[in-house]
């Protein structure tokens, strides 16, 4: 194969491999380009992404978390009450409350997968979503980059450590830019969008909404809020747990990261927890998982 030479910015050229020779343009049936979204099919622009505003956030600068579908309380307390003393057996009707929030505390806990809270959530980066999508007994609905353009020049997330580095936030405004370039001329060229999304960067900004059932919420929250994940999933989880608390005061001690419950530093990561996390009990010493090979914060 001959390599691709590409000029550059900061030097000559640059070279790529690709896997086949640049004449090559066989197809198949499987990886032919005939999707339905595409400029030539969104002529009335009902497919456009509400986020084609050219603005570059921050850190997490300007992500919004609302609470759309809190918790029936009424309900969520008679179920929870009936489940409680199941096993004795209950009269069909016999509905007196009886330490409804015990199952809160311990238990089998199954009851609270009956309550499905849902947050929104508007201008995190993909590499957010990415990892918001993995809770296995969560539903999500994600705007699409397949069956959207993302328009001229679609929001992007900056970390703040890129914002701070003048010399690499340069270079990034640089690369997001070419990147929006290429995504204009392939979509202009009548590429479909689900192809042509492969140009757009890893930080760029969409909307999810997030169905958790309730334990399910608090086991994840309870691991996901730590200090030491991804900033802005840590920001997410942390205002989904602030708006669930301030809609549902009562829940105020089951919200909680799992080294509030326990006292102990319970990151099951590489990385060492001094000077990433705040808390007392970010402490070497004071790990339950201690890695053998631990990747130092300096």
């Amino acid at each position: 194969m001959k390599p691709i030479y590409v000029e550059t910015v900061e030097q000559e050229y640059a070279y790529y491999m690709p896997s086949r020779e640049s004449s090559d343009f066989t197809e198949s049936d499987l990886t032919r380009d005939v999707a339905f979204n595409r400029h030539s099919k969104n002529s009335e622009g009902r497919h456009n992404s509400p986020s084609d505003n050219a603005q570059v956030s921050v850190g997490v600068d300007q992500i919004e978390v609302r609470l759309i579908q809190g918790i029936d309380e009424a309900h969520f307390q008679l179920v929870n009450s009936k489940a409680l003393r199941a096993t004795t057996g209950l009269e069909v009707g016999q509905d007196e409350m009886e330490d409804w929030d015990e199952m809160l505390r311990g238990g089998l806990q199954a009851s609270l997968e009956t309550q499905v809270i849902v947050f929104e959530i508007s201008g995190v980066s993909r590499a957010c979503t990415h990892q918001l999508v993995r809770t296995r007994k969560a539903g999500f609905h994600q705007q699409s980059m397949r069956a959207t353009w993302y328009g001229v020049q679609p929001q992007t997330r900056m970390p703040e450590s890129v914002w701070r580095n003048i010399a690499v936030r340069n270079a990034w405004m640089k690369a997001v830019a070419a990147s929006h370039d290429a995504y204009r001329l392939a979509c202009g060229q009548d590429i479909s969008y689900q192809d042509a999304r492969y140009i757009l960067p890893e930080g760029t900004t969409n909307y999810i909404l997030c169905e958790y059932p309730l334990r399910e919420f608090l086991a994840t929250y309870a691991y996901r809020a730590c200090s030491m994940f991804q900033h802005e999933i840590v920001y997410c989880f942390r205002e989904m747990g602030r708006l669930l608390v301030m809609e549902h005061p009562w829940l105020e001690p089951y919200v909680k990261i799992t080294c509030q419950k326990t006292k102990m530093c319970e990151f099951q990561g590489w990385e060492t927890v001094e000077g990433q996390c705040n808390f007392p009990y970010a402490v070497e010493e004071n790990r339950r998982f201690k890695p053998k090979k631990a990747l130092k914060i300096v």
